[in-house]
């Protein structure tokens, strides 16, 4: 039994369990088998390339967002489902390619057929960016301020 099979009977199991309970699995079987064994930060386009339009949205923003996509973003790509395979995908990609929470987290998308993805200054700046909007952080270096400025900047951001 190879790997992919153990996570096919693994993915049946929770299914099956979800639709004797009443539930419903929330990823395809795609989607999920897709993104199993993957690295957090570096989609392969490749193995997606195969899969229909819909279930390709769904597959790469998993593996690229680490959620599902929300209801108005669905009913965004569902409109442009009937576009050839190849045009669906490249755009799907450059909308991923371009959001800020695949800047943010630094995810590659690799292997990719539609264009070469390079981290750009923008994507770079949004990284630095949320570093230094970053809460925890924040609130560690305002620990480290002397008591006056605190109270100050209290005043001003609470």
């Amino acid at each position: 039994m190879n790997e992919k099979q153990v996570y096919e009977g693994i993915y049946d199991k929770v299914a099956g369990n979800l639709a004797a309970a009443g539930g419903v699995f929330e990823y395809g079987r795609n989607t999920f088998l897709c993104d199993v064994g993957g690295h957090p930060q570096r989609v392969s386009v490749e193995k997606y390339l195969g899969l229909s339009n819909l279930e390709f949205m769904e597959a790469v923003y998993v593996a690229a967002l680490k959620r599902l996509p929300d209801r108005r973003t669905v009913e965004f790509w569902e409109e442009k489902q009937g576009l050839p395979r190849e045009e669906f995908q490249r755009e799907v990609l450059g909308c991923l390619a371009n959001s800020s929470v695949a800047a943010i987290n630094h995810i590659c998308l690799a292997d990719n057929p539609y264009f070469q993805y390079r981290r750009g200054l923008r994507q770079r700046a949004l990284g630095l960016l949320y570093g230094l909007t970053d809460k925890s952080n924040l609130r560690e270096f305002g620990k480290k301020l002397p008591a006056p400025v605190q109270k100050i900047i209290r005043k001003i951001f609470l």
